[in-house]
Order: structure tokens, then sequence, then C-alpha cells
């Protein structure tokens, strides 16, 4: 598992992590969401959905990068997880900034 993921799984672990589209509208609803996570397989009515919940409102969207499988794996999820949100402004920032380093790596 990589850093990025790590964090992820921490924040799962502290229960700072809600997965699922329906989950994540009312994380966006109450304030509590610091950054929205969608898969790179999701499917596009995931992505216009996840578009939709953060307009108009102050949450950074990380796509791609990670499948839905990778991602409830790290969040010991049943089954795939499509969209997930970070609900630790701590854990969110590391978790962006580890992600955006793997993603420069592979770049490279």
């Amino acid at each position: 598992m990589d850093k990025a993921l790590g964090y992820l799984s921490l924040s799962a672990k502290a229960g700072k992590l809600v997965c699922g589209a329906d989950n994540c509208v009312e994380a966006l609803k109450r304030g509590k969401a610091r950054l929205l996570i969608l898969a790179a397989d999701a499917s596009p009515n995931a992505c216009r959905r996840a578009d939709g919940m953060l307009f108009g409102r102050k949450v950074p969207l990380f796509r791609g990068g990670y499948t839905k499988y990778e991602l409830a794996a790290a969040a010991g999820a049943n089954g795939p997880v499509a969209m997930a949100a970070m609900c630790d402004e701590g854990l969110a920032a590391a978790f962006a900034r580890s992600a955006q380093l793997n993603k420069q790596h592979e770049e490279e």
C-alpha cells in the first residue's frame, strides 16, 4: 500500500472517512467533507454526480489514481468504492500531498 492509501486507511480507522455517493453528499451538506476522492474507474454518472455535488463548495476533488478496489481495500469496505470523502483536514491534506507525489513519480 502506498503512502496516500495509508492516509486513507488511517482516516477510515479514525472514523473520518465516508464511502459511497449518498454518504458523501450528506458529509458535504453538513460541512464535514474536506476532500472528495473519485476512483479512476468510476462511472461517467459518478463523475457527473461528484462535479454536481462540489459545485459552489470549496472542497477539492481528487480524481483518478486509484481503482474502486484499491480504495475499498484501504477503506476496509466490503465492496468497491467509487467515491469517498475524507472528513479530517490534516489527513486530507496529507493524502493529497502523497497522492500528487505518486502521480508525479508515475509520469516521470
